[in-house]
C-alpha cells in the first residue's frame, strides 16, 4: 500500500485493513469528503486486485466486509446507525462512481456492515476508533497465510 501512495493500518494476522475516519468523512458526516474520495478511487483497485490476483484467493475469499466503526461518543444508536451508513456510503461510491477492473467480481463478495461503539474505548472519546475497515472473511484458515503475506 505504502508503494502506491495509500496509508492505512494493515493487521499483519487477519489482513484486516483499517482506515480512518478522517480520510473518509468530517465527524458526525455519511457524506464521504472529496479526499476520501480521492483515497478510495487509489485504495480500491489495488485491495480488490489483490484479491483477484490468484485463482486461490478468489476461491478462498468468500466475502469482503465494509465495516464502519464509531467511538463511543453519543449514544448506542445513533452510533450504530452513523457506522451502518457510513459503510453504505463507502459502497455506495465504489458501485456506483467507480471503474475498475476487478468491479463485477468485487461486487459478488461485499457486504456492507455497522458495528456502532461496540469495539470502542468505553472509557473515554478515542479518535482512533472512527474508521472503517475492510475486512476479509475466509472459507477455511488454509490459504490464510498466503494472503495475508502478499504485499498490498
Amino acid at each position: 500500500m505504502k508503494s502506491n501512495n495509500i496509508n492505512v493500518k494493515v493487521n499483519p494476522e487477519t489482513g484486516d485493513v483499517s482506515i480512518q475516519e478522517s480520510i473518509l468523512f468530517a465527524k458526525g458526516s455519511t457524506e464521504l469528503k472529496p479526499e476520501g474520495k480521492a483515497f478510495l478511487r487509489r485504495f480500491i483497485p489495488v485491495y480488490s486486485g489483490v484479491i483477484f490476483s490468484k485463482p486461490e484467493f478468489d476461491k478462498e475469499i468468500s466475502r469482503v466486509i465494509i465495516e464502519g466503526h464509531t467511538s463511543s461518543d453519543g449514544d448506542d444508536k445513533t452510533n450504530l446507525q452513523l457506522s451502518l451508513l457510513r459503510s453504505a456510503s463507502v459502497y455506495n461510491y465504489i458501485f456506483y462512481d467507480m471503474n475498475f477492473p476487478t468491479k463485477v467480481p468485487l461486487s459478488h463478495k461485499i457486504l456492507a456492515a455497522g458495528r456502532g461503539e461496540i469495539e470502542s474505548d468505553k472509557k473515554r472519546d478515542n479518535p482512533g476508533d472512527r474508521k472503517v475497515v475492510f475486512r476479509f472473511q475466509f472459507r477455511s484458515d488454509e490459504l490464510k497465510k498466503d494472503i495475508l503475506k502478499t504485499p498490498l
